[in-house]
This record gives structure tokens, C-alpha cells and sequence, in this order.
């Protein structure tokens, strides 16, 4: 203590040196959710990434642009605003066109700046101020909910048209994944991160993760039952197609649930959701036990098998997403 009623804290010369940093220099204190104190030189105080990354793709004849896909996502997912992409003068101009296009499919807010034979730029200008992650998991959440209701739906009207848009409501799915995967990996390597993208804790970061992966998965599984629904070749009987419906809205009751527990951090519902599931599971394979009674051709048997399975993989990832809830349910009660 200080005249009585300031209080100053040294610091570590090897830092000060490390940082460059000299009298007169300011420096930011911030407080964490966790009531510690970070200090940050403030020219370093992260608003953001700024970076640029130049990344030369020497593909031979027998590689694809998958490959090249790959090290792009990576790169994305690292949380860089600017990917500067270098071609060999090998390569052919579909390989920059399958990268513009998929860059612009898969990430939220991408930009293609610059377009050459031999380079690509893509700057990614989206606002986490704009777009927090728990809004990003509200939007995965009711793209991935009303994709399985509707799956379900079109595998009892047989309307192939519906079936189609399911399948290409997963890539807007894939897109927010992606992007929340980029903000909680960016939180991970800058703590004053946490905050900017709408979370209380740094171990909230591993909730979102499971909870972003279990959303993802339920969308694929969505596909599956849209997909399944388009190789029936005949109407199936009524009595099996109302098994199916009861299983799939009791599918749909967890997965609301689920997420409810995960949004209000009840456990009391969140543990209602995982017993629901349960049984959602027994429910499926009583009917996967009966199959003989209705008479099926082989391609129906499989297709029913089929999305039978995905809907009980629906209910387990609920389960995780009511597991991540309950989590959430007791941090919060150590922090108050």
C-alpha cells in the first residue's frame, strides 16, 4: 500500500524485458469470471485475429482437391482472417474453383479479395459480436431439430422433393459448426476471448464443443433418415409407419429437452431427457425385433433398420447434450 490508499504490485523484470516494455507504457488489467486478474501489454490486448497465412498447395496429378480442402479448414479453424492460398504452377484452374466455392459453402462469412491464376485470398469477415456461440447454438439446434421432424415426415408422405432439401439443409449446419469450432478454438488461445464470444467460463469451452459435435451428428443422422426415405420402394404398412412416428416424436420430445436443460442449466429436466432417451432406445428395438410381421422386401427391411438406428443415435447425443447441461448446472452453482 501506497499513500495509504492505492495498492501497487510489482512486476517480474524478465517480463517487463520480455515485452519490451518501458516507463510510461500502458499496460490492460483484465478481470476474469473466475475473479483473477490477467495484465496484458495493451498493444497486445487481442480485439481479434489479424493474421495472414500463405500456404502453398503442391499437388501432384494423383492428389484431389479434398487434400487441399483440408489443410484450408485447418487454417480456417486456427481462427485466421486472412488465408492467402498459393498455387504450383502445376495445378489447374478446377482446383481454385473447387476451393473458391467450398470456402464460400462452408465458412460463415467468407470473402474470396483476390482471384489468380497462381494465388486465392480469403478473408473471413464475420462478427463474434454479431454471431456469439450460444446463438450459433441455438441456430444449429433448430436446424438440426426440424431436420429430423421432417425426415420422419418425408419417409411417411414418400415426397422425395423434401427429402432433397433436408440433405442440403446439413451443409448450413456444417457451416455454423465450423465457425463455433473456430471461435472456441480462438477462446482456447486468448482468454479475453471468452467473453467476446458470449461465454461465462474457459470450461464452458469444452461444453459447446461436445454440444456443437453432438448438433452435427444429429443433422447427419437428419440426412440418413431423408436419405433412407428415397430407396422405399413401396408405401410401408400403417401400423409400422405409426410405430416410427411414435419413436421419432419422442425423439424430438428429448432432444427439446435436452436443449432446454442446456439453455435454462436445469438438471431436473436435463435427467428427465436422458430417461426418456432410454427408453426411446428400447422403443426402436422392439420394433426392429417385429420386422417379420410386416412382410418387407429387403431394400425396406434396411431402409427401416436404417433410420430406426438414427433416431436412437438422435436420442444418445441428446443424452450428451443433457449430460453437458447438468455440467453447466453445478459450475455455475460453484461460481455463485
Amino acid at each position: 500500500m501506497t499513500g495509504g490508499a492505492s495498492y501497487t504490485l510489482s512486476l517480474p523484470k524478465d517480463w517487463i524485458k520480455q515485452q519490451s516494455l518501458k516507463v510510461g507504457d500502458v499496460i490492460a488489467v483484465v478481470t476474469r469470471a473466475d475473479s483473477s486478474l490477467s495484465i496484458v501489454p495493451h498493444q497486445k490486448v487481442p480485439l481479434g485475429l489479424d493474421k495472414t497465412v500463405e500456404t502453398t498447395l503442391s499437388l501432384n496429378k494423383d492428389q484431389d482437391s479434398e487434400q487441399a480442402l483440408r489443410v484450408v479448414v485447418a487454417h480456417y479453424l486456427a481462427g485466421y482472417d486472412v488465408i492467402r492460398i498459393r498455387f504450383p504452377p502445376s495445378s489447374t484452374p478446377n482446383l481454385r474453383t473447387s476451393l473458391r466455392e467450398a470456402a464460400r459453402r462452408m465458412f460463415v462469412g467468407a470473402e474470396i479479395l483476390e482471384e489468380s491464376r497462381d494465388e486465392l485470398v480469403i478473408q473471413c469477415i464475420s462478427s463474434y459480436d454479431d454471431l456469439p456461440a450460444p446463438k450459433v447454438i441455438a441456430r444449429m439446434s433448430l436446424i438440426a431439430k426440424l431436420m429430423v421432424r421432417d425426415a420422419v415426415e418425408s419417409l411417411r408422405s414418400r415426397d422425395v422433393a423434401l427429402s432433397d432439401e433436408i440433405i442440403k439443409r446439413d451443409e448450413e449446419v456444417d457451416r455454423f459448426y465450423l465457425f463455433i469450432i473456430r471461435q472456441l478454438t480462438m477462446a482456447v488461445l486468448s482468454r479475453s476471448m471468452i467473453q467476446a464470444i458470449g461465454l461465462m467460463d474457459p470450461r464452458d469451452c469444452l461444453v459447446y464443443r461436445i454440444v456443437s459435435k453432438s448438433l452435427e451428428r444429429i443433422a447427419d443422422h437428419g440426412t440418413t433418415i431423408a436419405a433412407m426415405s428415397k430407396t422405399i420402394e413401396h408405401p410401408l404398412p400403417p401400423r409400422l409407419l405409426d410405430e416410427i412416428t411414435k419413436v421419432s416424436t419422442l425423439t424430438n420430445s428429448v432432444l427439446e429437452n435436452a436443449l432446454k436443460a442446456l439453455v435454462k442449466e436445469d438438471s431436473i429436466i436435463a435427467n428427465a431427457s436422458i430417461v426418456s432417451a432410454k427408453r426411446l432406445v428400447n422403443d426402436a428395438e422392439r420394433i426392429a425385433s417385429k420386422f417379420h410381421e410386416y412382410h418387407l422386401g429387403p431394400s425396406s427391411v434396411v431402409a427401416v433398420r436404417l433410420v430406426l438406428e438414427s433416431l436412437k443415435r438422435v436420442a444418445e447425443y441428446s443424452e450428451d447434450i443433457a449430460e453437458m447441461g447438468i455440467n453447466l448446472t453445478a459450475r455455475r452453482r460453484e461460481l455463485y
